[in-house]
């Protein structure tokens, strides 16, 4: 392999990974009935906001379990496409 050829590709790789770090450190935010969640590229969490206090019911929480698992697993979808 030529020089030329070699260092084309090296510049592709460093190009790849800056553009993974960028992608790892983007935030994506998903909202429905009145919780948002937003993680990053790497999948961490980086909040999760209840604007509905009626979603807080201590005889039923279920209901918030259930909003924020599915926000996660959209959110998780999105950063796998």
């Amino acid at each position: 392999m030529d020089q030329n050829m070699l260092r084309k590709m090296q510049k592709l790789q460093k190009e790849l990974e800056q553009k993974t770090e960028e992608f790892m450190e983007q935030e994506f935010k998903a909202s429905k009935h009145g919780v948002t969640v937003v993680a990053k590229g790497s999948k961490k969490i980086v909040s999760i906001k209840i604007e509905d206090s009626n979603l807080l019911d201590p005889e039923d929480p279920e209901i918030i379990e259930d909003v924020i698992l599915l926000l996660l697993n959209e959110l998780f979808t999105e950063i796998d496409e």
